[in-house]
């Protein structure tokens, strides 16, 4: 998000700093895609619920976006290959605890349908998800497959909920314990990059014990959690 401020601090100030024309077109460009499209769904990218309805309109949105900036939607598009984590049978499902105006109970429905008429894998895939290809006119029901049982086995979950009408499903304890649960995971990869953060201040600065490092990290990170800002008042709690 640095990266995207800086790029529009230079559109702002473009006439100070006397950039050429072939600069200041190309900060057009690329800040007219952060404000139309990537400011948007970066701010919405904390609900893992929502994250398959977000990623499969954002695909949709690039290929509509060849008309206006070809170069780059195709640039886009080809990034989006490899980060298709939330179009996969395993994490579509977690669209059906969404509240997403285009989610609407008849997809819902849909993908409750193909959920109940595809067979449980005995053995479920480990490692990296099967990415599938997303075209023009694929809805979050193409994404179905066996692998999509993954969430309700691996929690014990019944779905006995999912034929019921979309508007019961709150009634059933199985579909809460599944929502509290979806509502829990992390979609950004903010933790992972505290943690690598937190070990590249600390772990090799101090000691290179191992013992002594794990002890050191776990001390620094409930520090943290205790005092999270600087102020008096946290800091004489």
């Amino acid at each position: 998000m640095a990266c995207n401020i800086y790029a529009a601090k230079m559109l702002m100030f473009s006439q100070q700093m006397e950039y050429d024309e072939e600069m200041l077109n190309r900060l057009q460009r690329m800040n007219t895609f952060l404000s139309l499209f990537y400011v948007p769904l970066w701010m919405r990218a904390s609900k893992v619920c929502d994250a398959p309805i977000h990623d499969l309109q954002f695909f949709h949105d690039m290929v509509d976006y060849r008309r206006i900036d070809k170069q780059v939607a195709e640039t886009v598009l080809s990034k989006l290959e490899n980060h298709r984590w939330y179009l996969t049978e395993e994490t579509v499902p977690f669209v059906l605890f969404s509240k997403h105006p285009a989610v609407t109970d008849s997809t819902k429905h849909d993908i409750a349908a193909k959920l109940l008429v595809t067979p449980i894998p005995e053995h479920f895939r480990l490692g990296k998800p099967v990415f599938r290809q997303v075209r023009r006119d694929s809805t979050l029901v193409d994404f179905v497959g066996p692998q999509s049982h993954t969430l309700f086995t691996s929690l014990a979950i019944g779905m006995d909920w999912l034929p019921k009408p979309v508007d019961e499903w709150h009634l059933d304890p199985d579909f809460c314990i599944a929502e509290r649960f979806v509502r829990t995971v992390k979609v950004l990869n903010d933790t992972a990059e505290r943690g690598i953060r937190l070990i590249s201040d600390f772990a090799t600065s101090i000691t290179t014990d191992p013992m002594q490092q794990f002890a050191l990290l776990q001390a620094v990170e409930r520090h943290r959690r205790l005092y999270p800002d600087l102020p008096k008042k946290t800091l004489n709690m």
